[in-house]
């Protein structure tokens, strides 16, 4: 028992290591990493939600918008100062920010257009039914209709027409 937690912790402590060596040689990738992603730890630390939808649209568009400026670290030189005069540059800011910006968008107005999207959906699915409900009352009469008013005075009327008929056969009989 004592041998596995001892190979757990062995385990867990090479891991550490290895990120920490990685995150050493890829610093200015790190560090542009980091900055880059402001907005989606802004998005993280405000979202309440389980699901975390915000932290996702964000997070995802944001990361699109950091891609360029990584490929641009990697391709002419991986060093600080190629990191620093990537994040300088206010245009790449320009594209990060509106990347994320667009990730905000998303997550604002994605719910609304799917509400619309199912409102309109379910009118349509309603005028449906409707239409095969006046086609199945043409078919089989008022009685299949689910209307409970037009069922109860029929009732109502059915029963009135038999008390009549009952009350005129008592009557006729001699006593």
């Amino acid at each position: 028992m004592a041998n596995s937690s001892a190979s757990a912790s062995a385990t867990k402590t090479i891991l550490v290591l290895v990120v920490v060596a990685t995150l050493i040689f890829t610093l200015p990738t790190v560090m542009v990493l980091i900055v880059g992603m402001i907005p989606t730890f802004i998005a993280y630390a405000t979202d309440r939600r389980k699901e975390k939808y915000k932290t996702v649209s964000v997070g995802s568009l944001n990361f699109v918008g950091v891609l360029p400026l990584l490929v641009t670290l990697w391709t002419k030189d991986h060093s600080f100062d190629m990191g620093f005069s990537v994040l300088s540059d206010p245009f790449n800011w320009l594209m990060v920010l509106g990347a994320s910006s667009a990730g905000w968008t998303i997550f604002l107005v994605a719910p609304s257009l799917v509400s619309i999207f199912l409102q309109a959906r379910i009118e349509l699915s309603v005028d449906r039914l409707k239409k095969r409900q006046t086609k199945l009352v043409e078919e089989w009469g008022e009685g299949v209709s689910g209307d409970r008013r037009s069922n109860r005075q029929k009732d109502d009327n059915d029963a009135q027409e038999t008390t009549s008929i009952d009350d005129a056969n008592v009557a006729e009989e001699p006593r």
